[in-house]
């Protein structure tokens, strides 16, 4: 027998009732070419599986900070520093830059004991990371790549984010956002440059296609698998290239962090 579904929630039902085996679980990968069946992977929830039990891995290491910071908001809320640490790598805040390696694995380690944890040396800044990423994935192949998309969606939000703070160049209206960051920092665009229609349109893009793979949980993923590959590469690419993304922090105040050995940043952010 064969089956054929678009809905992900019943395809993972057919192999957690015993309908079918993991095996033979198949998703059709349509590229410029033609179209062809993969095994499906991250079937049974790939964040703890798969990527927080391999945080060497870069890609799945990126990918799992909006899971983590999901787990955080779910536990402790949203006003949590960890909650609002993981959210500057999500969007673009005054301590962005400063965030490192090492003080996302105190995070991590906090609601995941004995993780496997990337052995990059941990000065290494998070945002330089997220964009080397981000640029390996472009050469990766169409797949189911959840870890990939997330990566991307990322690396393109901030990048989005760096370009329209830099343009409309007001850091009292910056400093003032709350909430929704990405959408209003569009409309002061919007606003500003109406005849940069090419540009508004490509970040109108990014506020319609990066938040449903970036906010996810566990328990609904689909938006990941039904987003295609090739549509996050295409816009990241043309983000790199058609924005002048170079982001003058030196515009910012200087990241103030607690005198701490934990290093961790104790900036009230935002909960987005």
């Amino acid at each position: 027998m064969i089956i054929l579904t678009h809905n992900f929630d019943f395809f993972r039902t057919l192999e957690s009732r015993g309908v079918s085996s993991y095996n033979s679980c198949l998703i059709a990968i349509k590229n410029n070419d033609n179209i062809e069946l993969q095994k499906f992977t991250g079937l049974k929830n790939p964040f703890i599986k798969d990527w927080i039990e391999d945080l060497t891995d870069n890609k799945k290491l990126i990918a799992s900070i909006p899971f983590v910071r999901n787990i955080i908001e779910y536990t402790r809320g949203t006003e949590d520093i960890d909650y609002l640490n993981l959210t500057s790598l999500l969007h673009v805040k005054d301590e962005t830059k400063n965030i490192t390696l090492n003080n996302i694995k105190d995070i991590f380690e906090k609601n995941f004991p004995e993780l496997n944890f990337s052995s990059i040396n941990s000065n290494t800044k998070v945002l330089d990371l997220i964009f080397e990423t981000a640029d390996e994935c472009l050469n990766d192949p169409e797949g189911i790549n959840l870890e990939q998309k997330i990566v991307l969606s990322i690396a393109i939000r901030l990048k989005a984010e760096q370009f329209m703070i830099n343009q409309i160049d007001n850091e009292e209206f910056y400093r003032s956002i709350k909430r929704d960051q990405t959408y209003k920092l569009l409309n002061r665009y919007r606003n500003k440059f109406l005849q940069e229609k090419d540009n508004i349109k490509l970040l109108e893009r990014v506020v319609l296609m990066t938040p449903k793979q970036i906010h996810i949980n566990s328990f609904m993923y689909e938006p990941l698998i039904d987003m295609g590959y090739s549509e996050l590469k295409n816009l990241y690419g043309t983000i790199k290239d058609q924005l002048n993304s170079d982001f003058q922090y030196s515009k910012l105040k200087e990241l103030h962090v607690v005198n701490r050995t934990d290093n961790i940043v104790e900036t009230s952010r935002d909960s987005e």
